[in-house]
């Protein structure tokens, strides 16, 4: 007498394995992004740490009287302690606090050409950060104009 076999349910250990292979994939290229995802988080950390600390320092040159604004800021760099104004020695510390590898420099042109500022004109006040990521220097320049009021 012959016995019938059943049909059972569920997965044979073939289907298993192949699951587990695409589930591993899947998890792979996941890891990937989320890894890539927080590097450009990283990223876009330094760059708004570098573009706040820029927008402060101008904010301090545009607190500056126009006839000391040459004398006072133009060739500051963060990494010759002597270039740094008194005005701007906290700001100094606190980009140095913000970003450890990083470098700002302060150069102020008239009529777009660097030379000595006469009592009129436009200045413009430029703010170059650099610093290092991945093995890389970055570069961030921003700048305002600033007019001389009154006569």
């Amino acid at each position: 007498m012959k016995r019938l076999l059943q049909k059972q349910d569920g997965f044979s250990l073939v289907e298993l394995m192949v699951a587990m292979v695409v589930m591993s994939v899947g998890f792979l290229a996941m890891s990937h992004i989320f890894m890539a995802a927080m590097e450009h988080s990283k990223q876009g950390k330094h760059d708004m740490a570098a573009l706040s600390l820029a927008n402060e320092i101008l904010e301090r040159v545009r607190a500056t009287p126009y006839e000391q604004v040459y004398a006072t800021y133009d060739g500051m760099t963060t990494t010759d302690l002597a270039t740094i104004p008194s005005e701007a020695r906290n700001w100094a510390t606190h980009a140095a606090e913000e970003m450890p590898h990083g470098e700002f420099n302060v150069e102020i042109y008239k009529n777009g050409q660097k030379s000595y500022i006469t009592e009129n004109g436009i200045l413009e006040v430029e703010v170059l950060a650099s610093w290092q990521e991945r093995g890389n220097t970055r570069t961030m320049r921003t700048s305002t104009f600033i007019v001389r009021m009154g006569s």
